[in-house]
């Protein structure tokens, strides 16, 4: 096949260091017309190795991995993907070497995932796709922006991060997501979807007042489309018209019940034919007349619609994109994909690996993996639980669920009460002004959102529910550290967020017992909002009964172990890691009182005054940002006069820094958060420096 039909004013010529099929050694590149000044000295079209494509940083972090000679097995061949060390690569592939490049993608994703236990799932889908955009397009000074992380694993290994991808998700390994330090060829970074329009419009406008000419292509999913966002940023293309191409990979997910009635889209020849005429010039240049006409009588089409396309034929991709990266396209074009996750399955050399429905985003305490949920209950098993007790008492209590994907144990409610689960995807902001609507009809709603989605819907949190003292309950889930997920789903914001409203209730437990009572005290509570948040992760206790809650009284704490040198004073989930701290104590010869705070707000006050009074020194422990438990308890000492004698305070917190994958407990060793970190500073308090740093090493 022929090189690309768009492309450079000059000859780029990338050395093969074999060859196979119809590839020669020398790609010839010449034809890739560019009409721009194009600043090349910061691109290596041809980098020897994988490393050379990635940053320093990145090469730097990744120096004691293993080595990827040592992880991949000779029984995966992969002849074409072998000599694909960069995008370039791609140029003269012919169509059946690009179908054979693809299944050899594919199954270098099995191979990893059997190896790693991490699922890549959502790449299979994209993978055609993946190959089709980097033959059409000339990443990095093309934008290739993704929404969703999960989709990309494809596009990494043809971007020369190939030979590391077995370390994605771990410490000092690959990121899940798109990354701008991690690739140039990643030129924005994928977070919780929803981006890359607004992201990619930006980068378009930014081009046509500097006066360039390079793509922009921004894939989205199916499952990022109920975000309000991706509707925002669409209307406001169509009104800009800047060229942009959108890409809508739809592997047919739907947060709908799936029926057996109804027409599935299909993509058939005849259907093939007329979306390759619909995306050629002439009739886009139809298109613009009619454009010009709506616009001068106040109506705008908003983006060009192509498709459906098969997204498993390159040979349709090619024509379709090849058509639209056409440097004449007028104004933004949305091409709509159909792919399959599970296509060439049946195909794959490693078909018997089983592929797991969620991804291993923590580490050993993933409440999503299949051995951690038959070795040990979640946190999520136990409000699951709890909130199933109290909806059977209480008819007016339902359940609303936002975010990128609903944990297993949430099925439950959701089966015993499908008339009162609603599940809304990643639109948190109608999540919780629904829950609102909800709550104004008479109804209990639990608005179920990780903590990072919910800083999505911090404005309807405080306008829709806060202002209005209307009875929200939510739950705010993957509180804290999140393992391999980073910064990405990092709950560290929560407490801070939430604490500072006035009308807000904001409880955290420290274990499946006290969750049960915050589930049942949420239900109670019918004159304002309230919140409790939970981290992934194991329980502590081994009891499988299901435990009832009983109402707490509020902003009312509680001792745990009375001691008489030094107070730590945990909420939520770091009171176990107080207790961790005060056994260490214990052993040499240091009597530590450990309170559970369970209320951030209101603070016990009775509790605070106690602890003050009967310790010279007092430890705040808890798992979230600068600004939140401990910062309410400073206010409130230092008002109280507190500090003005002899208490000693010290707060322990998240560091004011994002922290990058890596299993929980590495985490929190990062972080400060462990049990040998509390009862460190607590020695350090005491002058007892050295014994402090011992307990470090």
């Amino acid at each position: 096949m022929g090189a690309a039909s768009a492309g450079y004013p000059f000859g780029v010529l990338a050395h093969s260091h074999g060859k196979f099929g119809n590839l020669p050694q020398k790609i010839d590149l010449f034809g890739y017309y560019f009409p721009l000044h194009v600043e090349t000295s910061r691109i290596n079209l041809y980098p020897s190795s994988a490393s050379n494509t990635t940053s320093k940083g990145l090469v730097s972090r990744l120096c004691s991995l293993p080595d990827f000679d040592d992880f991949i097995s000779e029984e995966v061949s992969t002849p074409i993907l072998d000599l694909v060390e960069n995008p370039i690569r791609l140029k003269n592939l012919s169509p059946n070497e690009l179908k054979q490049l693809a299944d050899e993608i594919r199954l270098e994703l099995s191979y990893i995932m059997s190896k790693t236990q991490r699922s890549f799932k959502a790449s299979f889908s994209a993978v055609e796709l993946t190959v089709a955009i980097h033959h059409v397009f000339h990443a990095p000074v093309d934008k290739i922006l993704w929404d969703v992380g999960e989709q990309a694993f494809a596009h990494k290994i043809l971007t020369g991060r190939r030979h590391h991808m077995h370390t994605v998700r771990q410490k000092n390994g690959l990121s899940g997501l798109t990354s701008r330090s991690e690739s140039e060829y990643d030129p924005f970074g994928a977070g919780h979807g929803c981006n890359s329009i607004s992201a990619g419009l930006g980068m378009a406008v930014a081009r046509d007042i500097k006066g360039k000419r390079e793509r922009i292509v921004s894939v989205i999913s199916n499952e990022t489309t109920m975000a309000g966002q991706l509707y925002e940023a669409m209307s406001n293309a169509g009104y800009l018209d800047s060229n942009m191409v959108v890409i809508l990979n739809d592997s047919r997910h739907s947060l709908l019940p799936k029926t057996d009635e109804g027409p599935r889209t299909s993509v058939s020849a005849l259907s093939s034919t007329l979306i390759r005429f619909q995306s050629s010039k002439s009739f886009r240049k139809f298109r613009e007349v009619a454009k010009g006409v709506t616009k001068r009588i106040g109506r705008e089409l908003g983006l060009y619609y192509i498709g459906p396309v098969d997204g498993h034929n390159i040979e349709d991709l090619i024509c379709v994109l090849r058509e639209v990266a056409s440097l004449d396209s007028l104004g933004p074009v949305l091409v709509h994909v159909i792919t399959e996750e599970n296509h060439g399955a049946n195909n794959n050399q490693k078909k018997e690996i089983v592929y797991k429905q969620q991804e291993d985003v923590a580490g050993s305490s993933n409440p999503n993996s299949l051995s951690s949920k038959i070795h040990s209950r979640t946190f999520s098993d136990c409000f699951a639980e709890a909130l199933i007790a109290e909806a059977d008492k209480d008819t007016d209590i339902v359940t609303v669920h936002a975010g990128m994907h609903m944990e297993p144990s949430l099925q439950l409610f959701q089966e015993r009460f499908p008339d009162k689960f609603f599940d809304v995807g990643m639109a948190e902001q109608h999540a919780v002004t629904f829950s609102a609507g909800l709550s104004c009809g008479g109804l209990k709603p639990f608005c179920v959102i990780p903590s990072a989605f919910l800083q999505r819907a911090y404005d309807q949190v405080v306008h829709d529910v806060d202002r209005q003292r209307i009875p929200v309950r939510f739950v705010i889930t993957s509180a804290g550290l999140v393992g391999s997920d980073g910064p990405l789903q990092c709950g560290a914001f929560d407490i801070t967020l939430m604490a500072c409203l006035p009308n807000m209730i904001v409880m955290a437990p420290s274990n499946e017992d006290e969750l049960a009572h915050m589930v049942a005290t949420a239900a109670f509570i019918d004159d304002g909002p309230v919140c409790f948040r939970y981290p992934r992760g194991s329980v502590v206790g081994m009891d499988y009964t299901l435990c009832s809650g009983i109402p707490l009284e509020i902003g009312k704490g509680k001792i745990l172990v009375e001691g008489k040198d030094v107070a730590l004073l945990g909420y939520g989930a770091m009171v176990q890691n107080c207790l961790k701290a005060q056994t260490l104590l214990a052993k040499l010869g240091i009597e530590v009182t450990v309170a559970d705070a369970r209320f951030c707000k209101p603070l016990d006050i009775k509790l605070l005054r106690e602890l003050c009074r009967n310790h010279a020194f007092l430890i705040t422990v808890e798992e979230g940002a600068i600004g939140g438990f401990g910062s309410h308890v400073a206010q409130f000492m230092a008002l109280d006069g507190r500090l003005d004698g002899r208490t000693k305070w010290r707060p322990l917190v998240l560091p004011d820094n994002y922290i990058e994958h890596a299993s929980p407990n590495e985490q929190l060793a990062l972080a400060g958060l462990t049990g040998h970190h509390i009862a460190a500073t607590a020695l350090s308090l005491l002058g007892r420096t050295r014994e402090a740093l011992l307990l470090m090493c």
